[in-house]
């Protein structure tokens, strides 16, 4: 056979057409996302705890504690028990230096556990203790390992008492840092979560779901992104791009149901317990998951989309995914996950600003950042 030069051979040909006969017949695939949660010491691993019996089938959970009891919760899970030479698995007693010093003993684990991770979510409370003082170093890891990190963030209850509140500020001003994103979650807003819900106080175990439901709807939606085709799917790239655009970032449900479904779905995810009314004006980004029946129409997707970019203005780039559910015909269901431009500051004069909370002189859109670190008046 002759061949001129810089012309492609016949056997060549063959292969390139040996590889369009792969792709068509499936058998060329992306490398699987890994995707993985690890629950770091005493809150963190209860939360992962209670909701790993809900099953996510690509997500992998972990626990990390310092306390054998915290990490006896966590069955079915790999579990890391760190610093056991100086803790002899009772746990740090709250002291985060103890924290700090234990975990780094614990790098090659953690490292090893992060091999091949695309997606890290880190769950824990800030207050003291192991969630404090390893969650930076965690963190650390990951970035270096190129790995993409969510901070799932718990803040105490103030009656917990000032130092221990001024201390998960200044931990969250460190992890501000290090994360790609975080969702932060104020022990606080049980307390209006509860009255707003059924006029009285939920119990402490009722109360922690509150916030545990928070999670298991982040994660599942994460999960819809990443590995479930939709009539409109969102992906990968989308959930990376929508993590550069703010820092913070807020999860809402809406459900509505017959003629008034959007209308319905809608009013939920503009409002969460949490969080107040979502700050539309300071929100950079969004990811919405569509879940309707086989009947949903263009005109409700469109009124849809056209309701959030009313809040967050027309140049805000809203990715969403549409799920087809063939057994719930004329219901909607709503996720939103909004990534909002905040940076934590926390005001130095409290008094001159007490005295604005209740006279009713702000903008709750102008208040520090995130929101819900301001000190609550009841």
């Amino acid at each position: 056979m002759i061949q001129f030069e810089g012309e492609p051979s016949f056997d060549v040909g063959i292969k390139n057409v040996k590889r369009i006969e792969e792709v068509k017949s499936g058998d060329l695939k992306s490398p699987p996302l890994k995707v993985k949660v690890l629950g770091v010491g005493g809150a963190g691993c209860n939360i992962i705890s209670r909701i790993f019996p809900h099953s996510f089938g690509n997500v992998e959970f972990a626990a990390c504690d310092s306390s054998i009891k915290a990490l006896s919760l966590c069955e079915g899970m790999k579990r890391f028990l760190v610093g056991e030479s100086v803790t002899r698995g009772w746990g740090t007693g709250g002291d985060k230096e103890v924290a700090r010093r234990i975990i780094q003993e614990a790098e090659s684990d953690i490292k090893e556990f992060l091999d091949n991770t695309n997606l890290l979510f880190v769950v824990c409370s800030l207050s003291k203790g192991l969630g404090a003082g390893a969650s930076p170093a965690i963190f650390k890891i990951a970035r270096e390992k190129g790995v993409l990190s969510v901070g799932f963030f718990v803040l105490p209850f103030e009656f917990e008492g000032e130092e221990c509140v001024e201390n998960s500020k200044k931990v969250l001003e460190e992890l501000w840092h290090l994360v790609d994103g975080a969702v932060i979650v104020s022990n606080d807003a049980l307390l209006n979560y509860s009255k707003e819900e059924s006029g009285s106080s939920f119990s402490l175990d009722e109360a922690f779901t509150k916030i545990d439901e928070i999670l298991e709807i982040f994660l599942q939606s994460v999960e819809v992104i990443l590995y479930r085709p939709g009539l409109i799917s969102v992906d990968f790239a989308d959930l990376k791009s929508f993590l550069t655009k703010g820092k913070q970032i807020m999860i809402t449900k809406g459900r509505g149901s017959g003629e008034r479904c959007v209308e319905e779905a809608m009013e939920e995810i503009f409002y969460s317990p949490f969080w107040g009314e979502i700050p539309f004006r300071k929100v950079k980004g969004i990811l919405l998951n569509i879940f309707a029946g086989k009947d949903f129409k263009v005109n409700q997707l469109k009124k849809i989309i056209l309701s959030l970019r009313e809040k967050a203005g027309y140049s805000i780039p809203i990715n969403f995914g549409v799920y087809l559910e063939r057994e719930s015909s004329d219901d909607l269901t709503l996720t939103l996950i909004s990534s909002v431009a905040k940076e934590p500051g926390f005001k130095k004069d409290k008094e001159p600003f007490r005295k604005e909370l209740e006279s009713g002189r702000y903008d709750q859109h102008d208040l520090d950042v995130p929101t819900f670190l301001r000190k609550k008046l009841t």
